[in-house]
């Protein structure tokens, strides 16, 4: 049985909650919004929040991945 637009928006809203989602809100430039609207669809991406997401995570895993490599620098230069 399908669902109803009430429960789809109740277990909407308990995604939400358990996922401790906020909004966020940003200005950006008119070049800006044309620049991530265009990469979003050129990449494949319906929604540009997804897109700016994949961007903020793939941007923490090149982060972890340099700092991991640091350390071992770090170790391998230490006397």
């Amino acid at each position: 049985m399908a669902k109803t637009d009430a429960e789809r928006k109740r277990a909407q809203r308990k995604r939400k909650k358990h996922l401790r989602m906020q909004r966020m809100e940003l200005e950006l430039a008119w070049g800006e919004r044309e620049l991530i609207a265009s990469n979003a669809k050129a990449r494949g991406f319906e929604d540009q929040t997804e897109y700016l997401v994949r961007l903020v995570l793939d941007d923490a895993d090149r982060l972890k991945r340099d700092r991991s490599r640091n350390e071992e620098n770090d170790k391998r230069s230490a006397p």
